[in-house]
């Protein structure tokens, strides 16, 4: 019986993906015709397999930039501008094919919801309340706008605003259901690292293709373009990158769709890459996560990238004091790590550059300033208490209209789901932050423990981080839902004795 379900799920697999690729090929072309028949078996693939599918989608996160622009090619410069083809929105969202189809697979078909509902009741709460406030502007904002005959495609861009603050909460269940023991956790922080450490290196050698001259950056391209981060300058890896050395200008995507982003990867990789080696038992994976280390600090130097320069080493710092108690091993672990990346980054670039650099750059525009104006220009006469309208601020649907682009990330959420809607996303992190922080303080096993401290910092960080919007894009959307289920999980993996 069981053969005969597999073979009519085969035989529909096969004709639903000819049939769909048929007709992309027809209507979008060669890309998005293969891109059509990869998606279907994928589909089904991820229904039927969610641990695998979690797995691919968490690998395909980091590479999701360099496969979309840099092998696929989705874009094409003309001129001065830069135009998408017709398959770029299927390699846009290509991962999401391996997530939704799990999590579908967990609620339906597996006993992972029931045991992990009692332990977030108050989380489920707050939640609902976010849902309905959500809803509330889509419904009573997007809606009559849309109704109203504007020239703006309001109601896709309400769905796609509904997708970034709702889309990866679920990811909670998946990180809950993946580490179903310790041999499992110790496998996902070996990815993890072995991740980190790939597209860090990505990163170092996208960075000398440029400074070898093989990369031509942004030097030759025409005004505005030689100052920004460009499609037209795509050297290797990733998306949009900026590199203009007479301007003493450089901005690296690494394997990412955008610098910034990029720039949160290496930061959210610190929590992980350090939580990963303090809990590895083995004295080999130890080496290659302190590895890992070393290229996170490396990208984060060479990167051009302000935020990951100040946060990325002064984050590796604070955990370092937090989980280290010997003072004589601390320092040789802090003049090891250090002393190793300055000698490793002088000889790719000068490290009193960085830092002049650095400084000129917080001078000439202060973060703490910028965040004042753009509070001060939300409170003029821009306040409602429901927003101005899901996908109102998300650079994902700019083609559907005039969003606007707002950097400070408090700003961001109430200027698109109004004051309620950021006092309800605001609940909704507080009860998360302090859920994991109960389950991370009843470790007893220290090197659990030690881990648990380190993925509970990072979802304490960005709950309450207020420059950008990590939590409204990926990466960092999808690690700060994914970790919040692992360190919920947690306590559960300490009856066995593997780490």
């Amino acid at each position: 019986m069981q053969s005969e379900k597999l073979i009519i799920l085969l035989i529909i697999t096969l004709f639903t993906t000819v049939f769909f690729s048929s007709l992309l090929l027809l209507m979008a072309g060669t890309k998005a015709a293969i891109m059509g028949g990869l998606l279907i078996p994928a589909l089904v693939f991820s229904y039927c397999f969610p641990r695998w599918s979690i797995l691919v989608f968490l690998i395909y996160l980091p590479l999701g930039g360099t496969i979309t622009y840099a092998i696929a090619g989705v874009f094409k410069p003309i001129g001065g501008e830069v135009t998408y083809t017709r398959s770029y929105p299927l390699f846009h969202l290509a991962k999401d094919a391996f997530y939704f189809p799990a999590f579908f697979a967990l609620v339906i078909g597996h006993q992972v919801w029931p045991k992990l509902r009692p332990k977030i009741k108050p989380l489920l709460i707050v939640l609902g309340i976010f849902v309905l406030l959500c809803l509330l502007t889509f419904f009573l904002v997007n809606l009559p706008q849309q109704l109203a005959g504007s020239d703006d495609k309001v109601l896709l861009m309400g769905i796609i605003g509904l997708k970034i603050w709702l889309g990866y909460i679920p990811l909670i269940l998946c990180g809950y259901y993946w580490i179903n023991s310790q041999k499992n956790l110790i496998l996902l922080n070996r990815i993890f690292v072995i991740l980190i450490l790939i597209s860090s290196i990505f990163c170092l050698i996208q960075y000398l293709l440029l400074i070898n001259g093989i990369c031509a950056g942004n030097i030759d391209l025409p005004e505005p373009a030689n100052t920004k981060a460009t499609l037209q300058a795509q050297c290797f890896v990733g998306g949009s990158l900026l590199y203009n050395p007479p301007q003493d200008l450089i901005r690296l995507p690494g394997t990412f769709v955008s610098p910034w982003q990029w720039s949160w990867f290496l930061v959210s990789s610190s929590f992980i890459t350090y939580g990963a080696m303090l809990s590895e038992p083995s004295r080999v994976w130890q080496g290659i996560s302190f590895s890992s280390i070393i290229t996170v600090l490396i990208a984060a130097l060479i990167s051009g990238q302000r935020t990951a320069l100040l946060l990325v080493p002064l984050i590796y710092v604070i955990l370092l004091l937090i989980t280290e108690n010997r003072k004589k091993i601390l320092l040789l672990k802090l003049g090891l790590i250090f002393g190793l990346t300055i000698i490793i980054t002088f000889q790719l670039l000068s490290f009193g550059e960085i830092i002049g650099d650095f400084i000129d750059r917080w001078k000439y525009s202060p973060p703490q300033e910028f965040m004042v104006n753009q509070f001060q220009w939300l409170a003029s006469d821009r306040l409602k208490w429901l927003g101005h309208g899901l996908g109102t601020t998300a650079s994902a649907a700019r083609s559907l209209g005039t969003i606007q682009l707002i950097e400070v990330f408090p700003v961001k959420v109430i200027y698109e789901i109004g004051i309620l809607g950021f006092l309800g996303f605001l609940a909704v992190v507080t009860t998360l932050t302090i859920l994991t922080f109960k389950a991370y303080r009843s470790l007893k096993t220290p090197a659990l423990s030690r881990l648990g401290l380190c993925l509970w910092l990072f979802i304490l960080f960005i709950s309450y981080n207020p420059h950008y919007y990590p939590l409204a894009v990926d990466p960092v959307a999808v690690y700060y839902w994914f970790v919040a289920g692992m360190l919920l999980k947690l306590p559960e993996l300490e009856e066995e004795n593997l780490i």
